[in-house]
């Protein structure tokens, strides 16, 4: 009998522990030692010892709410593309509880990975009701606010690219499904600087968003509001939108991005 190279190459405590971390991925709200068990049919000691360890390696942490575990920031952080910059969370946190405080609004900060977004981390508004969204949420480009600000900072060839290669899922009556109008609010999008999700992704909820960049002028990541819309007023998006922008121009100076200081 012959042994497929897949068989005799493969590490079963290994190949447990990637089935582990993908299956908590797809589930943020996080899954118990027993459900992880069942789900991928492993045994429950072996799942056990699998989630200890990458407790202790701090890849994944317990839920709060519910027994169980979801996966940490520090995936995220490993997959962050800013290697060798300073800490683009460290370096975005301070700019957004200065935002947060600014507006009550929850503000939040990811990275663009391939063809969607991240969300890397939030800080909860101040208001009595406002959204919460849990790091590792992954979110469309045609849609979101940080992805249609990421979008617009490209060059034509290649945003027209990308564009070409997404699927432009329709989630309510305002999200932009035809590559043409996409592309021709990225330039919009290009003069002012800042984007905004109005209710293309879920009804009653407004994201302003705007891309940072590092000192390679590279894209570092995107900083952006959530809000209900009944909170946003024209004038106060257009408001919000320079308050962020302005701060996304700040965190990109702190990352060591200097053409925003050529004249």
């Amino acid at each position: 009998m012959t042994i497929s190279s897949d068989q005799k190459y493969n590490v079963p405590g290994l190949d447990r522990a990637l089935s582990i971390i993908e299956l908590l991925n797809e589930n943020a709200l996080g899954l118990s030692v027993n459900e992880v068990a069942a789900i991928l049919k492993l045994p429950v000691n072996s799942v056990y010892r699998i989630m200890a360890t990458l407790e202790r390696r701090k890849y994944v942490k317990k839920s709060k709410g519910k027994p169980g575990y979801v996966l940490s920031e520090k995936l995220l952080k490993l997959a962050t593309p800013i290697s060798g910059d300073p800490s683009f969370i460290e370096a975005t946190l301070p700019h957004l509880y200065e935002l947060r405080n600014n507006t009550k609004e929850s503000m939040l900060t990811g990275v663009i990975l391939k063809n969607e977004g991240v969300v890397l981390e939030q800080i909860e508004g101040i208001h009595n009701f406002s959204f919460k969204v849990k790091p590792g949420l992954r979110f469309p480009l045609h849609t979101s606010a940080p992805g249609k600000a990421y979008l617009a900072e490209l060059n034509e060839k290649n945003r027209s690219m990308i564009i070409s290669g997404l699927k432009l899922t329709r989630f309510t009556k305002n999200t932009l499904t035809c590559p043409k109008k996409l592309e021709e609010e990225c330039k919009k999008i290009k003069k002012l600087g800042y984007s905004v999700d109005n209710e293309e992704e879920m009804d009653g909820q407004i994201c302003i968003g705007s891309i940072v960049k590092n000192r390679k002028n590279e894209i570092a990541g995107a900083i952006w509001m959530v809000a209900p819309t009944n909170r946003m007023t024209q004038e106060k998006i257009n408001k919000t939108g320079y308050l962020i922008h302005q701060a996304a121009n700040l965190i990109s100076t702190d990352l060591g991005y200097l053409s925003l200081n050529v004249a």
